[in-house]
């Protein structure tokens, strides 16, 4: 089949992505807008060919199924592209778009639902011979059985949701907070059946001071894949990627030719159709161990795409139309050195607490190697019930030194006023030692005390006082006056559970 038109179901920077490649395929889009009013804050709507109201406030809308097969079929729309979160891993809605005559741009829904099961994708991998860590083969169910298994697999230990993903559902267990293990397991199942939908958890065994690697590969459903070599992912808070880069400094020719291979098998087992990540850890030792397939495009998937000169959002749309795979594996090439960050409306002196509110000025880098994907502009409401990517900044060039050089400028250049973000907490990344010899781990953040450093060279002077009374400055006193007032229109009536519905969704976004 020939795709004529793509309804995008997703919002933001990745609708813009998605976008882009359509424009260039000759495809014409369709947008998606929250409630009438929101337009100026979703440029997909601006840009696409056209666009609809999902006319439900927040997420809800983009949960949506019926609303957005819908509007898929007002559009005369012949496929669907899901992006990352909302339902872009819901093998249902997969089914349900194809039995609709949509061409869903990705696995079939078997294969997303077997890989969204982190034990059944454990099983696939041992079939295939893959390496992984030890852990339990069935979900436990209850806190005697937990800590049963908790034992036999040893401190410290991993409790992750089975259904979990973006690092949420998942609760380390060591010698420190071994006494609340049923309080910990009973926790982690409330989160996990919010954020999840199942209260599923396993137990798998801890590594410590892992690195994060990742392979991308590309299939057509009938036996052929590549994989694009791999990215590092190891710079996390809470489970989550905040940097990413591609090659990785850790891994040799031998060790990225064996992990490669290992991808490529796994991903043959299952006919993938699409493309897809598969993840795994590596320690100390350079030995490696499975994680989990994510059977969609991924947020970091730009660095590969500078690397190597591989339109990954094309790939996609030509498998969908039946294409056979056109580029074999010695085709691939990388060529120099790229690294994402992602900048987050987020509070670092705070914990990354999350931020929502008005950006009021926004000025974006530029130059040779700078590329940048963002759905904001001056005036851009950030909204609480949304993850808090804004914005990713991609670096190319030569080589990893050169790109940190290149990266540091970049994000001196960078302004984004009215809202909190990270920019601090990646400068300070970038100036420690060990960044800079590529000596990561996933747990650098901490090992590196980031946020101390973050603190120290970069948190706002404290106003001065005059006697006892705080002397603010009319620009601040505005902002203060803009932030209560911008509460009260958002907040008027709003209940506390639904501040708290806002929080469960956002947990069903993150990467």
């Amino acid at each position: 089949m020939e795709i004529k038109k793509i309804l995008i179901a997703n919002r933001g920077e990745v609708a813009l992505r998605v976008i882009r490649t359509c424009r260039e395929m000759g495809i014409k889009t369709v947008a998606l807008c929250p409630v009438k009013g929101q337009e100026e804050d979703f440029l997909e709507t601006q840009l696409a060919d056209e666009f609809y109201y999902l006319e439900k406030e927040g997420v809800l809308g983009y949960l949506d199924q019926k609303r957005i097969l819908d509007i898929a079929k007002k559009s005369g729309a012949d496929a669907l592209h899901p992006g990352y979160g909302f339902l872009a891993e819901n093998g249902d809605f997969a089914d349900l778009c194809n039995q609709n005559g949509i061409k869903f741009i990705g696995p079939s829904g078997n294969i997303i639902r077997s890989l969204g099961d982190k034990l059944e994708a454990k099983r696939i991998a041992k079939k295939c011979g893959l390496p992984i860590l030890m852990s339990t083969s069935n979900a436990v169910t209850n806190i005697k059985d937990c800590e049963k298994m908790t034992k036999e697999i040893g401190l410290p230990c991993l409790l992750k949701a089975v259904d979990g993903g973006g690092g949420i559902g998942i609760e380390i267990i060591d010698k420190t907070n071994s006494r609340n293990l049923p309080a910990i397991f009973e926790k982690l199942q409330r989160v996990a059946t919010s954020a999840f939908g199942s209260g599923r958890i396993f137990i798998e065994e801890f590594l410590q001071n892992p690195r994060h690697i990742e392979f991308q590969i590309i299939g057509d459903g009938r036996g052929n894949v590549i994989h694009l070599n791999e990215r590092e992912c190891s710079i996390q808070r809470r489970h989550q990627k905040l940097i990413e880069e591609a090659p990785s400094p850790y891994l040799d020719r031998w060790l990225r030719g064996r992990m490669g291979e290992a991808a490529v098998k796994l991903a043959k087992f299952l006919k993938y159709e699409g493309v897809g990540t598969v993840e795994f850890l590596v320690d100390q030792r350079k030995r490696f161990y499975f994680g989990e397939v994510n059977p969609r495009l991924q947020v970091e998937h730009p660095i590969t795409e500078a690397i190597t000169g591989v339109d990954l959002v094309e790939q996609q749309i030509r498998i969908a139309q039946g294409e056979k795979l056109k580029l074999k594996q010695w085709d691939v090439r990388m060529q120099g050195w790229a690294m994402e960050f992602r900048i987050c409306a987020e509070n670092v002196f705070e914990n990354f607490k999350p931020q929502s509110g008005t950006i009021s000025r926004y000025l974006v880098p530029g130059g040779r190697g700078i590329e940048i994907h963002s759905f904001c502009q001056p005036g851009q409401r950030i909204y609480p019930f949304f993850d808090s990517m804004i914005s990713k900044l991609i670096v190319s060039g030569k080589d990893r030194q050169s790109v940190i050089k290149k990266a540091i400028g970049a994000l001196d250049e960078y302004v984004i006023e009215g809202i909190h973000n990270n920019i601090p907490f990646h400068k300070a990344v970038l100036s420690k030692s060990s960044f800079i010899e590529g000596r990561l781990s996933t747990n650098f953040i901490e090992k590196e005390k980031i946020l101390d450093r973050v603190k120290e060279q970069y948190q706002p002077a404290k106003k001065k006082k005059k006697g006892r009374k705080e002397v603010l400055h009319n620009e601040e006193l505005a902002q203060i006056l803009a932030s209560v007032y911008s509460g009260m229109e958002k907040n008027g009536a709003k209940s506390r559970e639904e501040n708290k519905w806002r929080m469960t969704q956002r947990y069903k976004l993150f990467e």
